[in-house]
């Protein structure tokens, strides 16, 4: 089954039968009165939630709090967490949260009865609601997790002139294949040592590959946590919840898309509900659009949660270097979306361009999102959906000519065959296309047969459209723009 099935078979089962799949999973919370988060309300909308946005917008406080949410299981003997267990008062933070401060929770419950309805909450000295709550198995993976031991000057280090190895215990094949693959190694083995000194005890992962074994001491930050990570994600009682803080810390690039990949598939497999801080685009883009959270703290110090928004990159767009207060962002869909309307602006309003940046979103359902976060921090901000969506002008989000894909509608055009069809080219691109079924392949196939980079073949066939129009033919767009940006000429 391919990653975008499973994310999309993941999605049905959190949907159609969440307590059933999942557990008493969380749907909800309401959080009032918590160290910088005066009141937020957000959703969990699939079995995995990313909570993504600037440093110092809540995100770690929203999945300590998550992880207040439920009970230990009977018959278990891990702790639980409570609110004290991550927000202390001592003489260094007095009031870490206000007096009034609560959150309330909603559960998925069995059948189709309405969510469960909990909240925690001051009572004088103390927190209640807690023995209501419903029972789960429950996981905070903060960095303390896997610190090097090295640095906490463990037994296995100072102690190593009277270590004493014990029984080691192999993760079995499929966890450390998982281990493997997102970290891209080819392990042999992967373990846990018991290890202890005269008066101490204690625990090594053990790895080998290459024909060479090795500790954990000797192991790289990254690899050492995925290491712990799947361990627990796969020991784990089946349907817990998982509260995973900033996961894509010290792993590069690859290694962060093939672990979001992974925690799809764990979730899919075992029930679990995994909540994640992360500031990684990489991660956030192997993720559903009901995966992620977006957090923003307002001018006013508020927080809010913008859900489905699958673009990280609208933060570095803010805060990017020379942006002056006066340009205008238009978001669009793709690179070939803003190619588009890069030409019609050239033929109809050249000037307008050259005040214009584009953001380009990844999904036309995320625009209108995308223009609100842009215009609450006072940017002037616009979107260009595709054709096929269908706006009316409404949230600053209007259509692109056309009612199809800009691609179809582009390469369906009359001058556009012409010019391709005629001389340096002479290409048949109906022909061509005949056989490529995702219009967003389009400008790829064609530059496949041309020899030609995707980009110049885009440009040209964009540029062939727009030239082939009468700029009033673009009033419409042009018009809209202007009026969202506060141009009225």
């Amino acid at each position: 089954m391919s990653h975008d099935d499973q994310v999309r078979k993941l999605g049905k089962k959190f949907s159609s039968a969440c307590h059933t799949n999942f557990g008493a999973a969380l749907l909800s919370m309401r959080v009032r009165g918590f160290r910088g988060v005066p009141d937020l309300t957000l959703s969990f909308n699939s079995p995995i939630t990313a909570l993504s946005g600037l440093n110092g917008t809540g995100k770690s406080t929203i999945a300590q709090l998550a992880a207040c949410a439920f009970r230990q299981p009977a018959g278990h003997s891990w702790s639980r967490y409570y609110v004290a267990h991550f927000f202390p008062v001592s003489v260094a933070d007095p009031e870490p949260f206000t007096a009034d401060a609560e959150v309330h929770y909603s559960y998925a419950t069995e059948g189709t009865a309405a969510p469960q309805q909990l909240t925690v909450k001051r009572a004088t000295k103390e927190w209640s609601g807690y023995k209501r709550q419903p029972q789960r198995a429950n996981y905070y993976l903060g960095f303390t997790q896997f610190i090097p031991k090295v640095e906490r000057r463990d037994l296995s280090v100072y102690g190593a002139s009277t270590l004493v190895l014990g029984e080691t215990r192999q993760l079995d094949t499929q966890a450390a294949g998982h281990v493997a693959r997102i970290l891209g190694l080819p392990y042999e083995q992967l373990g846990f040592a018991d290890v202890s000194t005269t008066t101490k005890s204690s625990k090594l992962a053990m790895a080998s590959r290459s024909g060479r074994t090795y500790s954990e001491n000797h192991m790289g930050f990254g690899e050492g946590r995925v290491v712990y990570m799947v361990n627990t994600l796969e020991t784990a009682p089946p349907k817990s919840l998982i509260l995973l803080e900033e996961p894509e810390t010290s792993l590069h690039g690859d290694a962060q898309v093939r672990l979001a990949q992974y925690l799809v598939d764990v979730a899919l497999r075992r029930g679990h509900q995994i909540i994640l801080t992360t500031h990684s685009a990489a991660i956030l883009g192997q993720l559903s659009r009901e995966s992620v959270v977006y957090l923003r703290r307002t001018a006013t110090g508020d927080v809010t949660a913008t859900h489905g928004l699958s673009t990280y990159q609208i933060d570095s767009h803010l805060q990017k270097e020379g942006r002056t207060p006066d340009g205008i962002t238009i978001c669009v869909e793709d690179a070939f979306a803003k190619c588009l309307a890069s030409w019609i602006f050239r033929i109809a309003d050249a000037d307008l361009l050259s005040g214009c940046s584009f953001l380009t979103i990844g999904g036309g359902q995320e625009i209108p999102a995308a223009v609100k976060l842009l215009t609450d921090a006072n940017r002037r901000a616009v979107g260009l959906s595709d054709g096929d969506m269908s706006h009316d002008g409404t949230g600053g989000v209007m259509t692109l000519p056309g009612s199809l894909p800009p691609e179809k509608e582009v390469f369906a055009h009359p001058a556009v065959k012409e010019y391709f069809a005629n001389s340096p080219f002479s290409l048949d691109i109906s022909e061509v296309l005949a056989g490529v079924a995702n219009h967003h392949y389009y400008a790829r196939a064609l530059a496949a047969r041309l020899m030609l980079e995707e980009s110049a073949v885009a440009s040209d066939a964009c540029r062939a459209y727009a030239q082939a129009h009468d700029p009033g033919d673009f009033s419409s767009l042009i018009d809209f723009v202007r009026a969202h940006v506060g141009d009225r000429r």
